[in-house]
């Protein structure tokens, strides 16, 4: 990967074969949220140098030339049916919620995906008439007690922690977006009012 270039990730474990962006953890989150002390990105940043370059450089570039970084998001975006922002990381303002959101409307064949704690960020943007397209799956984050003011009903993700088990009516996350992408279930399918439940990890 060249120093100049925008580094998509396509696919891991987890994520199987959808290509995603990623930003640095922590420094673009909510430091609000519990998990900013013991995040599982930053930890996975300080393992490896190389993915801990690559989130960098990204916001480097988003930073510096965001014409680049969102035109790399697109012509990765635009030839595929799921994308994914963040498997590290988060919206880091609300001018790059709203790239988001434009994105999605140039691109209706594709269905991204985002998590995020930020929810200061999107309720602004809603609060202010914004609209999200159906194509743009924002699922707030809830973290045990902590929770996202979510006035506007979005889709919630609650972190069910070591110990604990998920409440009946909660969806639970099938380990493997791809899978889940494939059969019509997770979260790519969540609507208003849903909740879908992830183990912590």
């Amino acid at each position: 990967m060249k120093n100049n270039q925008v580094s998509i990730s396509h696919g891991n474990a987890k994520m199987g074969a959808i290509p995603s962006v990623s930003l640095p953890a922590c420094v673009t989150c909510n430091p609000s949220a519990p998990c900013f002390k013991k995040c599982y990105a930053m930890r996975l940043e300080r393992r490896y140098k190389t993915v801990s370059n690559a989130y960098a450089r990204n916001l480097d570039i988003l930073t510096t030339n965001p014409a680049l970084y969102w035109s790399s998001v697109y012509t990765a975006a635009a030839t595929v049916k799921y994308f994914r922002y963040h498997v590290s990381g988060d919206i880091p303002n609300i001018e790059y919620f709203v790239h988001m959101v434009q994105l999605a409307a140039v691109l209706p064949g594709t269905t991204f995906l985002a998590f995020t704690k930020q929810f200061p960020i999107v309720n602004a943007y809603l609060n202010n008439g914004g609209t999200i397209p159906a194509n743009l799956k924002i699922i707030f984050s809830n973290w045990g007690a902590w929770k996202c003011e979510n006035p506007h009903n979005l889709p919630v993700c609650e972190v069910v922690l070591k110990g604990s088990e998920p409440a009946p009516d909660w969806k639970v996350c099938g380990g493997n977006c791809t899978e889940c992408a494939c059969r019509g279930v997770g979260c790519w399918e969540l609507k208003k009012g849903d909740t879908i439940a992830i183990y912590e990890h």
